[in-house]
């Protein structure tokens, strides 16, 4: 079972409502966010897969990503 995470969720929306594309992100955008190591290391590397399996909404996951996507 995938378990959901709020502050990954949050965060995406934010970055999502921003309405940029990102490859990763910076320790500007995720200053203030209470996220665990792990999540920290997949949003930096933009590992779509990981924030996947940590509980990012897979929508926001491609909101944000956009770019990592192949059509």
């Amino acid at each position: 079972m995938i378990r959901t995470s709020y502050a990954l969720n949050k965060l995406l929306t934010a970055v999502a409502r921003q309405h940029v594309m990102k490859d990763g992100l910076t320790d500007d955008d995720l200053a203030g966010h209470d996220l665990s190591d792990a999540e920290r290391a997949a949003l930096r590397a933009g590992d779509i897969t990981r924030l996947y399996h940590l509980g990012a909404n897979p929508y926001l996951i491609r909101r944000v990503f956009r770019s990592r996507f192949r059509i």
